[in-house]
């Protein structure tokens, strides 16, 4: 299902920049954003109904375009809210149990709590280590901005630059359901 006021094929992102935040639609073209945001033949993300705000001042809206082009290189975050569905492949039955973990991470100016699924035993060295995706999945996430612990992006899914982690952990398996 759609946003109301957004195309089929079309997802709205809170992008989060070390400085910004950046409101967007983008047209995945058949694709779901995490392959978008992963793919390394492209360096750019064309953006369009985009809103500019300083992180300081997220809902101060500074700015307004009917396109832009955002590089994937100063993407710290980036929040989803509706249309999962179109953010992340649907994930298939495979052998073996898919359990859930919490997870902790810091980038700068934030902290950023929610779950990650996994199909056995989580290792970190393979996930940030030797993973090809840059931008790892958070589910249920919340990301607090540490000079200002009042200011928090939520989202049902927020990607965060692999490039720009400071520290991240695990705790223990999460119950579902």
């Amino acid at each position: 299902m759609t946003q109301p006021g957004i195309r089929s094929g079309t997802i709205a992102v809170d992008f989060l920049t070390p400085t910004h935040r950046i409101s967007a639609q983008m047209t995945l073209r058949g694709r779901v954003l995490a392959d978008v945001l992963n793919d390394v033949r492209t360096s750019f993300l064309p953006l369009e109904a985009v809103f500019l705000s300083r992180l300081e001042e997220p809902a101060r809206i500074l700015k307004s375009f009917g396109a832009a082009i955002l590089s994937k290189n100063h993407i710290t975050m980036a929040i989803v809210n509706v249309g999962v569905e179109l953010a992340v492949k649907a994930i298939s039955p495979t052998y073996g149990t898919r359990k859930v973990y919490g997870v902790f991470a810091t980038i700068p100016g934030f902290e950023i709590e929610g779950t990650m699924e996994f199909h056995g035993r989580p290792d970190l060295h393979a996930l940030l280590v030797t993973n090809v995706e840059r931008f790892l999945p958070i589910l249920n996430a919340q990301a607090v901005m540490t000079g200002r612990p009042e200011s928090r992006f939520a989202g049902e899914l927020i990607f965060i630059n692999r490039d720009f982690i400071g520290l991240f952990s695990l705790s223990g398996e999460v119950a579902q359901g």
